[in-house]
């Protein structure tokens, strides 16, 4: 094993454990990283993985950060608003997406001021609804990465997701919306699912757990993400393919991905006196 550091976007979920496992066999060292901001209940639920990592593979091999992206986060959904209110229009409305996209960039600042030259996270194909699990925004993300020296990776972005899904299962929202039936997420999958392989690890106790009452007991929850698939979903799809959905998420993110590498860039050269330290370092 290379004497090297990972950093993982680490929500405490199936996806993002196990891509925090998978790493654990290759680096010597994982870095945890847990997110909070307004809106996010629950953010406590993370550590409970977090033991379970420890006591697979050793204490002293993983550290555990929570940090509140708050103000950073309001930030990015607003810069700029009048200019992109005019150019994007309610699409301004994706705000899922630019949770993630704070998240990503409050992991570069963390890489660059730990010297930290990868990170991954538990992003998958099967939730390409959100804007950081499509494929093309994906490559966006991990281009934004590599110009200051990091490399960023989805391990598990290829896994299936277990059969018998609702969609309150896979946004771990329980019972909101009103007739969804009961997950059928423990049933055997002969598919390769994160559950199926965290079983394998002895890191969970069934062959899937995503969507079942122990998912919900090991992550954060957001109910804005309700408000998000009903834009998505009834509003701006109704009358639009998926493609054109991913072609004006891609647009839209091409567009704050690149304001904000010049940014880092600022922060990077002269940290202190950047605006991104001054959004970052506020808790």
């Amino acid at each position: 094993m290379e004497n090297k550091e990972i950093a993982v976007l680490f929500s405490g979920g199936t996806d993002s454990l196990l891509a925090a496992a998978l790493m654990a066999e290759k680096f010597a060292r994982v870095h945890l990283i847990t997110y909070q901001r307004f809106g996010f209940f629950s953010i406590e639920n993370s550590k409970l993985n977090v033991e379970k990592l420890k006591d697979k593979f050793g204490k002293d091999k993983f550290t555990h950060q929570i940090i509140n992206i708050d103000k950073l986060s309001k930030y990015i959904f607003y810069e700029r608003y009048f200019r992109n209110l005019i150019k994007y229009r309610f699409f301004l409305l994706s705000n899922c997406g630019l949770c993630k996209l704070a998240m990503h960039i409050r992991s570069i600042l963390f890489c660059l001021d730990n010297k930290i030259e990868n990170i991954c996270d538990g992003a998958n194909k099967n939730m390409d609804i959100f804007p950081a699990q499509m494929s093309s925004v994906v490559d966006e993300i991990k281009n934004m990465y590599r110009k200051f020296g990091i490399f960023y990776q989805t391990p598990v972005f290829e896994f299936d997701e277990p059969g018998g899904l609702s969609l309150a299962d896979k946004l771990n929202l329980g019972k909101i919306f009103p007739g969804e039936k009961e997950s059928r997420a423990n049933k055997e999958e002969i598919k390769k699912t994160a559950g199926y392989e965290l079983f394998r690890l002895g890191l969970m106790p069934k062959v899937n757990v995503k969507g079942s009452k122990l998912d919900k007991k090991m992550q954060a929850r957001c109910f804005q993400l309700v408000l998000f698939n009903i834009f998505v979903r009834w509003y701006y799809m109704y009358n639009r393919s998926y493609k054109q959905y991913e072609c004006a998420t891609l647009e839209f993110f091409k567009d704050k991905i690149a304001f904000f590498i010049i940014l880092i860039s600022r922060y990077r050269e002269n940290k202190a006196a950047s605006r991104l330290y001054k959004l970052a370092k506020n808790n």
